[in-house]
Parts: structure tokens; C-alpha cells; sequence
């Protein structure tokens, strides 16, 4: 059954205080997301993926203000400034983890990006017609194809032009698509440009942290994305490699680094399932008089809900 209920602790009687919405604030809610977790997840999903340090990718550069906040796409482009963040569609990714459909949410969230210093903006190729459409994360976008994502009531070449007159940019991206790997950074303040001659999709997951933005669901978004685009099912997910002068064990939760976004929440979760045709929704222990402590002797055993021959 595709129904669930994610059960939190209930807030003590005697302390009013509200129920947790992030696991990172009750330990024994269990771990934040963490990249180990993402390479699981996409693993479930027919891909093969890894984990790697910063210091194992010569090709990540630190980001600069006046970089373009530009798409994944791996496709060279006519413009300069690829030395700013890559996100889903460029602002799109913003609007889309939202749930923002309009061109008045779509141009507060240029001016959003403006305010951060780097350079907003979408983009088409030499193909498409309209050209904006040669944006893959768009055209699935505006043809409602992302789970649980609402499709925008405006246009590719409405978009681009409601960019444009805020003062960002569009990039005419370059011949086709030959990306080999898709990479997953969570490194703050850094990214990767696009090579013609080596192409990869460029997910800066960090960007979530920037803009405050559900974490699964732009990850759940991005491996669509490349999926439905008959991408490759091969991902490098970049985490921060330790300090030198501090021989410390690379970082496995992004909860250890502030920058690298919120922690996984039991809403986020209900976020994933309802994306997947799930029924979920969030309940206190104290609603769910069936449940009971453990204790020492009993068995860990499977989630099967039978009866077993076992006490």
C-alpha cells in the first residue's frame, strides 16, 4: 500500500512546546540526509553512484560574484561567467521547488538571485523552437512531468523574457548533449564549467542551503530530470575533503556543515512519497496508541506485517 504515516515524537505535557519539524532536533529521530543516503537512493533507482572528496575533482573552482546562476545542461555556451552556481533551469529551479507558477513569482525570485551577486538566468540551444524550449528541465516542467511539481502558467519565451527585463540573462547553449556522469556537489561556493569536449550535468546541491529550498525534492527533481532525458545513470556526489592540518574523517552528514542546507525533516519525507504517488502524512506518538517501547532480547526483525511463529 502507497500509504504512510510518519510518526514524531509528541511534545511533553508539561512543555507546551511545538512539535519537532526537523529530525536534527530530536537525536533519536534518527540521522540527517546524508550523500551516502543520496548514492542509496539513486542506486534504488538503477543508477551507479559514488562519493568522492573535493580534493579527487581538479575541475571544481571556487563560484565568483557576477557568475551566471545557470542550468546543469553540460552544453558549452555563448555566453561568459561560468563561474556561478548550476542549478536546475537556472532561477527555474527556485520556482519549481516553490511550487511558484507565475511570472510575478518568477520575477521576485530573479531579484532574489540579483541580491545574492550572482547573474540570474535560463536558456534555449541552437534546436529547439521556440529556442527557449531547448531547455530540458523546462519542457518537462511546462508539460507537468516532474512528480508533484505544478507546471508554470507561463511559456519558455514568456519566461525568458520576464528574466531578461529584471536584467538577467540568456545563454544559446551549443550542439547536443554528450554528457557522460552527473555531478552532485555539496562543496559551498563552488562549481564546475561546462566543457564541450567532456560534458557532464552540474548539480550545486548546495544552492538548496543559499535559498532555503527542500532538499529531496530538488535531488528527486534532478535524477527525473536526467532521467526522462535519457541522461547518463552515473553520478559523483562532491563532499568537502578534511583540512589538511586536521587528518578528521570527511564529513557523512550535511548537517555538519551549516552551508550544505537543512536537514532532512519528516515533511520533506511526506514531500518525497507524495512525488512518488505516496499517501502520506505526519503524526505525533501520542496518536498512535499501538506503539511501544523496545527492550533488551527483542527481536530486530523484518517490517513484513504477518503474524510469526516467534514471540
Amino acid at each position: 500500500p502507497l500509504i504512510a504515516k510518519l510518526i514524531v515524537p509528541s511534545p511533553p505535557l508539561s512543555e507546551p512546546t511545538p512539535t519537532p519539524t526537523s529530525v536534527a532536533e530530536d537525536v533519536d529521530a534518527g540521522p540527517a540526509l546524508t550523500p551516502e543516503d543520496v548514492v542509496g537512493v539513486l542506486e534504488g533507482r538503477g543508477w551507479k553512484a559514488e562519493v568522492v572528496e573535493s580534493s579527487g575533482v581538479p575541475i571544481l573552482i571556487e563560484t565568483n560574484p557576477g557568475g551566471l546562476m545557470k542550468c546543469v545542461d553540460g552544453r558549452p555556451s555563448d555566453l561568459s561567467g561560468m563561474d556561478g552556481p548550476k542549478a536546475l533551469g537556472g532561477v527555474y529551479a527556485i520556482a519549481t521547488n516553490r511550487g511558484v507558477t507565475t511570472i510575478d513569482g518568477l520575477k521576485a525570485i530573479v531579484e532574489e538571485v540579483k541580491a545574492t551577486g550572482f547573474i540570474p538566468s535560463c536558456h534555449g540551444d541552437e534546436h529547439a523552437d521556440p529556442a527557449p524550449m531547448g531547455c530540458g528541465f523546462f519542457k518537462l516542467w511546462s508539460q507537468g512531468k516532474l512528480d508533484g511539481i505544478a507546471p508554470p502558467t507561463f511559456d519558455s519565451e514568456e519566461g525568458k523574457a520576464a528574466i531578461l527585463e529584471r536584467e538577467g540573462a540568456y545563454e544559446c547553449l551549443k550542439g547536443s548533449h554528450e554528457e557522460k556522469l552527473v555531478y552532485i556537489n555539496f562543496v559551498p561556493g563552488t562549481t564546475i564549467a561546462p566543457n564541450g569536449d567532456d560534458q557532464a550535468f552540474v548539480v550545486d546541491a548546495w544552492v538548496t542551503g543559499e535559498f532555503d529550498l527542500d532538499v529531496p525534492k530538488y535531488l528527486v527533481a534532478a535524477a527525473s530530470t536526467v532521467e526522462q532525458l535519457g541522461g547518463p545513470l552515473i553520478a559523483k556526489l562532491i563532499v568537502p575533503s578534511p583540512p589538511l592540518s586536521e587528518p578528521t574523517p570527511t564529513p557523512t552528514s550535511v548537517a555538519e556543515d551549516v552551508d550544505a542546507g537543512p536537514a532532512l525533516t519528516p515533511e520533506d519525507v511526506v514531500g518525497v512519497l507524495e512525488g512518488r504517488g505516496w499517501k502520506a502524512e505526519v503524526v505525533e506518538s501520542s496518536g498512535v496508541p499501538i506503539l511501544i517501547e523496545t527492550n533488551p532480547g527483542g527481536l530486530m526483525k523484518c517490517v513484513d506485517g504477518r503474524p510469526s511463529d516467534l514471540p
